[in-house]
């Protein structure tokens, strides 16, 4: 038994040496970088100035940061609704038997595999663009004017449509994590559903959701934690505005040292870009566990 137990130890020590190197000591020195105030990543700990709680003070304080806070809030809210609503959908749609099954599914997730980068450019300047963006041609084709006239990147609409461009580029990665979910579910339970009567709403919510709710609650977790370090989409749709920074970038700023705006243009700190990655990491750790109260209760099994 010893013997045993000093193999398993054996083999597993790699894992502790790697999770300590790479996890666990970045980890304690970012919380430490944190109550300082240090001018720069390559600082060495003597150039360190200790600011105990001053950097979060400084956050709570801050316009911009406030700003970033309310934008992730928004992101995860409406961006939330949008992905989890049509990625139910077409996953219901997939599991109804529809023709060509793959293809559609391979369709759907094909944004997902698109750089950032180059979905943004294409949002920004081939459908938002308000001269020969493909909305305005078409709300122009319709004889809608006064939608063909709208500005999608002015201050007033930029925040949505980031968001809807980001959820266009995301909606796939989800669907097909609830429709392998749903894949799961045995079709005898629909089959004895549609013998008592039960339509297709009925068999959704009664069969469907019961049977994918760990699945359900996982796909909000990685929503979660997608949303609290949302980053690209801000640094390449509205860089430093603060109708679209968010945590992340705004983390970046301070690290960094970029950003034009007036806000963003505070004291370089790089133990106040750290706050801001401790609170980022403590939201998560938080919603996560609120979500697991949330889906308490008996796992079912099928």
């Amino acid at each position: 038994m010893r013997i045993q137990k000093r193999v398993i130890a054996l083999f597993l020590l790699p894992a502790v040496i790697v999770y300590l190197g790479i996890f666990l000591y970045p980890t304690l020195r970012t919380i430490l970088m944190s109550f300082y105030t240090i001018p720069a990543l390559s600082s060495r700990f003597s150039e360190w100035k200790f600011a105990g709680l001053a950097n979060y003070a400084d956050l709570v304080r801050s316009p911009y940061f406030l700003s970033s806070v309310r934008n992730v809030l928004g992101i995860w809210l409406i961006g939330g609704a949008l992905i989890f609503g049509f990625a139910f959908l077409y996953a219901v749609i997939l599991q109804s038997g529809v023709r060509w099954k793959s293809f559609w599914r391979s369709l759907i997730f094909l944004p997902n595999t698109i750089s950032v980068v180059v979905l943004s450019v294409v949002w920004l300047h081939y459908i938002y663009n308000p001269n020969y963006g493909l909305l305005a041609n078409v709300f122009h084709r319709l004889g809608m004017a006064k939608l063909a006239g709208i500005q999608w990147t002015d201050n007033e609409h930029l925040f949505i449509s980031m968001i809807v461009a980001y959820c266009f580029g995301s909606i796939g990665y989800f669907m097909l994590i609830l429709s392998s979910g749903m894949d799961r579910i045995p079709v005898d339970y629909y089959e004895a559903a549609l013998l008592e009567g039960a339509n297709g709403i009925q068999r959704f919510y009664k069969i469907t959701l019961p049977l994918i709710r760990e699945v359900f609650r996982t796909t909000v977790v990685l929503w979660t934690i997608t949303a609290s370090n949302f980053f690209a989409w801000s640094a390449t749709f509205g860089q430093d505005d603060p109708h679209t920074v968010t945590p992340a970038y705004y983390m970046y700023q301070k690290v960094f040292g970029v950003g034009s705006n007036v806000y963003a243009q505070d004291e370089f700190n790089v133990g106040s870009g750290a706050s801001v990655g401790i609170l980022i990491t403590l939201t998560i750790l938080i919603v996560s566990a609120l979500l697991n109260r949330l889906f308490k209760g008996e796992r079912l099994e099928y």
